[in-house]
């Protein structure tokens, strides 16, 4: 058996040893310093007035009543010097530092310093996907000096880097580049469907292709209609947002445009035609005419173009079609006959 434990290097009291209790008093002396050590400073000269118990790390290049014993631990007690050799795994308060340091068998580092864990929670539970959680009512990323940058990073274009809201863990909007290198805001009523509301690409330009617009048309004809005749579209060549055909209207003069979702539209109305009388042509919200109309105070020739802008409010599911308000000639088609409505 050694003299000493194999860790503090503690004295052991050995057999018929005399004056056992300078043994154990240097072993507690050692304990003293080891155990919940507190380190005041490294220094590489000893302090002149030590306070009692004081712990110190040698510095470099030790002098004085130091010299040669760099890297160890010098605990001042009974008005000397102890020296102890730290081994890997020693923990100590550095009290100047404010902070905990563990020694890894050659210096003394911070554990947190340059953390690497596999998961880390702050009032939560990790998991395998999500090894960092937290549980909070805020967060707070606040700058050092001047700027502060949150960057999410992913492998490849169609990969996903995003910011996703919740509501019940159930998914509501996401921020990102959601499988494309495009910035898209996207929503969903169930976390399942989802629509891309708004995208911004690499040119810097905002497109939102979920926002309803049409450009609708009906096939080439002319139609002789009298006051509340209604006509309506076969062809929608520019579509986007959700519009839709409603139910053949009266006299098989097509089908209005059903409106995707409520709020202020801009919109476009072209015909050619020619009043037999005064005479209007209005866009027709449910079967009933608007102020965004076309007027004739009496009959016109030849046929002319006529045309109307305006801003009308529609809801979600509204018929939108053309009412006669007096005797008309309508020419349709293409290159005739058009509705553009758009949502602001």
């Amino acid at each position: 058996m050694t003299d000493t434990t194999p860790n503090l290097k503690l004295p052991y009291i050995l057999p018929s040893q005399a004056l056992k209790h300078i043994t154990h008093n240097e072993a507690l002396q050692i304990l003293d310093a080891a155990s919940n050590a507190t380190i005041v400073a490294t220094l590489t000269a000893p302090p002149a007035t030590p306070a009692e118990g004081a712990l110190y790390l040698v510095g470099a290049s030790a002098t004085a009543a130091w010299s040669g014993k760099d890297g160890r631990l010098a605990f001042f007690i009974d008005g000397a010097w102890i020296f102890l050799i730290p081994r890997a795994g020693w923990r100590a308060w550095f009290a100047a530092e404010g902070r905990t340091r563990v020694f890894d068998g050659s210096a003394w580092v911070d554990p947190l310093a340059m953390p690497v864990v596999d998961r880390l929670g702050v009032s939560a539970t990790p998991d395998a996907t999500n090894r960092l959680a937290i549980s909070s009512e805020a967060s707070l990323f606040n700058h050092a000096g001047h700027n502060h940058r949150l960057k999410l990073n992913k492998q490849a274009t169609a990969d996903t880097a995003s910011l996703l809201f919740q509501s019940n863990w159930s998914g509501r909007a996401e921020i990102g580049l959601l499988g494309t290198d495009t910035l898209q805001f996207k929503a969903s009523a169930d976390g399942s469907a989802w629509t891309v509301g708004l995208e911004i690409g690499g040119d810097g330009i905002a497109r939102m292709p979920a926002r309803p617009i049409v450009s609708a048309t009906l096939g080439s004809a002319t139609y002789t209609l009298a006051s509340g005749n209604l006509v309506g579209f076969d062809t929608m060549s520019l579509l986007q947002g959700g519009f839709a055909l409603g139910s053949t209207l009266a006299g098989g003069r097509g089908k209005p445009l059903i409106a995707p979702a409520a709020g202020l539209y801009l919109i476009a109305l072209r015909a050619n035609l020619q009043a037999t009388g005064a005479a209007s042509l209005a866009v027709a919200v449910n079967g009933v005419a608007s102020n965004l109309r076309w007027n004739a105070s009496a009959a016109t020739s030849p046929v002319m173009t006529a045309g109307a802008t305006g801003i009308l409010s529609l809801s979600a599911g509204d018929a939108v079609a053309l009412i006669a308000g007096g005797p008309l000639s309508l020419q349709t088609g293409p290159a005739a006959y058009e509705l553009s409505l758009r949502l602001l």
